[in-house]
């Protein structure tokens, strides 16, 4: 019977073959499955001259094969990063492929359901608009309202190109000149049409509104 001529050695070689001999059985007989499953849709590299106008789902069914007990961590749902750097205005298709899912080299996408959404993106417009502060109320019996200042006179709006165009004009949260028989002077909010629309370098605005007393007229003069 022939002896090793280094035993240790041929021992330590033994013990490893068999360690990875096991270490790929298991693997082999590790169980496959098939789960579908809910990924959050998240967009990226949306152009900065573009602005999304369209509503979007918040996730993305897909079904996903492989050992999912162990490379899928529950506390961490798959996610869809659907890249839009390629975008153009308008009303257009976006395909979800595999590489929009990052998962683990040992998991495959089986389907994606939609396999794809449609958005609709416009360019971004910004111009001055004027303000008209909303005034509600009825001054003292004998008073009226004059002269209305608003500071600043003008603010500037951003937002969806076709939105922005159409605006005429930015109201204001209420200021109440209810039984006034002076002069009223508040900080008002700008309060825009549409929440896709925002107001660039602005906080407040002041509105002053002049209560004067209403002028007499001649028929109504005491005789002397």
């Amino acid at each position: 019977m022939l002896r090793p001529r280094y035993p240790v050695q041929f021992l330590v070689a033994i013990l490893a073959a068999f360690l990875l001999w096991y270490a790929l059985a298991a693997e082999r007989s590790e169980n496959i499955s098939v789960r579908g499953v809910k990924a959050h849709l998240t967009l990226v590299n949306i152009p900065r001259d573009l602005v999304l106008t369209s509503s979007v789902p918040d996730t993305i069914s897909i079904q996903l094969r492989g050992p999912l007990s162990r490379a899928l961590d529950s506390r961490n749902p798959p996610e869809v990063l659907l890249d839009l750097s390629d975008a153009r205005p308008g009303l257009n298709s976006y395909p979800i492929n595999e590489s929009d899912i990052p998962l683990p080299a040992e998991v495959d996408v089986v389907s994606v359901d939609p396999p794809a959404i449609t958005l609709e993106l416009e360019r971004q417009e910004t111009r001055q608009v004027a303000v008209r502060p909303t005034i509600d109320g009825v001054p003292a019996p004998g008073f009226i309202k004059s002269e209305v200042k608003v500071v600043p006179p003008q603010i500037t709006v951003q937002g969806p190109e076709s939105l922005v165009l159409s605006l005429e004009f930015v109201e204001t949260t209420p200021l109440s000149v209810e039984g006034a028989a002076g002069s009223v002077e508040a900080s008002v909010q700008p309060r825009l049409p549409d929440p896709l629309l925002r107001a660039l370098g602005v906080g407040l605005i002041l509105v002053t509104v002049d209560i004067v007393p209403e002028p007499v007229l001649e028929a109504e003069l005491p005789p002397e």
